[in-house]
């Protein structure tokens, strides 16, 4: 017996592909859903510093670690809110992002903290410093991993700060100020803690806002640091500045840009005349290429005026002679492209001799009733540029 076999022709499967993008923004869409609904608030607050953020830039771990030490931590968010609260001797005024203030609400702050029994700042600047009219002076540094290497603080003498990126210099001697972390190049320390005065706190100044974030609060002894500043007392009012509070009347000596806008500036010039070097360089010397076609002037003119003359349109070739007629003998007589007609016919008859009103209806008018009315213009036009240039 014979068996034969009946090749199976290969099955093609199409693949609707035009659905492709539509699936994969339905993916996307769902996911997006997924989130939300498992994360309908986010990540909560999002500032730089505030105990409430627990990102990398952000302080709730700090706050947490105070609450868990028993320490009742007030956290306001607003000059306004500040001043609702009571100071008094058993009470901690610390003050975070401290560029946010003015030299106005810096000294307003300042007033309503006097009774407290610290005063703690994070990195303030010059403004700061100079509207709470505190006796220190202050410069940019770089420190990594210094040592305390001072008495008479809460601080242990050798304690290390991870990094400080300002350092402050009291500006009187014998004013019971106590220097620590000190920068051996410039002088000054990161820290300085100021004795009590005429309507203040006594204050402490350091110039790190990274010793408390989530993210460097691990870093060397940042959080021994951190826990003797905040939790020097049972009771913690966190003021975390607003920009809101500066009013339109404050004058300030910062810049209004963000710290990326020079260096963003810089580089983006920098891209840019890349750039041009790049294509000027590859576009390369002009070259000459010879064209395909050369049509002479001559064959350009018959061909309109053959197009006229099968359109029968002696208004638009009339018009054509005197504009162009007009135009060379404003250039024979040295007038100006832009000369009115009026000017130019009776400069043109002043030239020829003919009547000012002859020549002007010839170079203004536009009848031309018939084929020999047109050419009989043409002829006298042309006759008047002779008479003009004198030929």
């Amino acid at each position: 017996m014979t068996t034969t076999t009946v090749p199976h022709s290969p099955v093609t499967r199409s693949h609707p592909r035009r659905f492709t993008p539509l699936v994969v923004v339905g993916l996307l869409l769902t996911a997006t859903l997924a989130v939300t609904l498992v994360n309908p608030g986010g990540n909560g607050n999002a500032d730089d510093l505030d105990p409430a953020n627990p990102g990398f830039t952000g302080a709730q771990g700090l706050a947490h670690v105070l609450r868990d030490h028993g320490v009742a931590v007030t956290v306001v968010r607003s000059q306004r809110e500040l001043l609702e609260q009571t100071v008094d001797g058993a009470t901690t005024v610390a003050i975070t992002g401290a560029q946010k203030l003015s030299a106005r609400t810096a000294r307003t702050a300042m007033t309503h903290a006097a009774s407290a029994a610290s005063l703690v700042l994070l990195d303030p600047d010059p403004e700061v410093t100079r509207g709470m009219g505190l006796p220190v002076a202050s410069h940019l540094t770089d420190l990594t991993k210094v040592r305390a290497g001072c008495l008479d603080t809460d601080l242990g003498e050798e304690f290390r700060l991870a990094a400080a990126d300002r350092a402050y210099v009291p500006a009187a001697t014998g004013s019971g100020a106590t220097t620590c972390f000190p920068d051996k190049n410039n002088g000054g320390g990161a820290l300085v803690s100021l004795p009590a005065g005429a309507g203040r706190a006594p204050v402490i100044l350091i110039g790190d806002e990274s010793l408390i974030v989530n993210g460097a609060i691990l870093d060397a002894d940042n959080a021994a640091i951190a826990l003797r500043l905040f939790g020097h007392t049972n009771r913690l009012i966190w003021y975390v500045p607003s920009a809101a509070d500066i009013a339109a009347a404050d004058s300030t000596s910062r810049s209004i840009a963000p710290s990326w806008f020079r260096p963003g500036l810089v580089l983006g010039a920098s891209a840019m005349l890349l750039v041009c070097l790049w294509r000027g360089r590859r576009l390369g010397r002009l070259v000459t290429e010879p064209l395909p076609v050369v049509i002479r002037a001559v064959e350009t003119t018959e061909s309109r005026g053959r197009m006229y003359r099968k359109s029968r349109d002696r208004t638009r070739a009339l018009a054509v002679l005197q504009q162009a007629t007009r135009r060379r003998l404003a250039s024979y007589l040295g007038l100006s492209g832009s000369a009115d007609v009026g000017s130019v016919a009776a400069a043109s008859a002043a030239v020829s001799g003919r009547d000012y009103g002859d020549v002007l209806h010839l170079l203004d008018s536009p009848a031309a009733p018939d084929d020999s009315s047109l050419l009989e213009r043409a002829n006298t036009l042309s006759a008047l540029e002779k008479e003009v240039r004198g030929t």
